[in-house]
């Protein structure tokens, strides 16, 4: 009789510690879902600045293209006052 309670108190102590490790992995799936979330936000943020960026980049190599122009043709004129 007191092997069957011995093997009942296990059986519930194994019961009592999966519990508790089910616990422990529904807490950590949670925190790490919020994580996902996080970094999925911070994704899109730094996807949004990234293409900030190329289009400021293209507008700046643009400008830069019309200043070289204007500074060539400056070139060009101060050329032909030198001749």
């Amino acid at each position: 009789m007191n092997n069957g309670l011995e093997k009942f108190t296990d059986l519930e102590n194994k019961v009592y510690r999966t519990i508790e490790l089910f616990k422990a992995v529904k807490l950590q799936k949670e925190s790490l879902e919020k994580e996902v979330l996080k970094l999925k936000s911070l994704l899109e943020q730094t996807q949004a600045e990234g293409e900030r960026l190329r289009q400021e980049t293209s507008e700046l190599k643009k400008e830069r293209d019309l200043v070289k122009g204007k500074i060539e043709s400056i070139l060009k004129n101060l050329d032909s006052l030198a001749i």
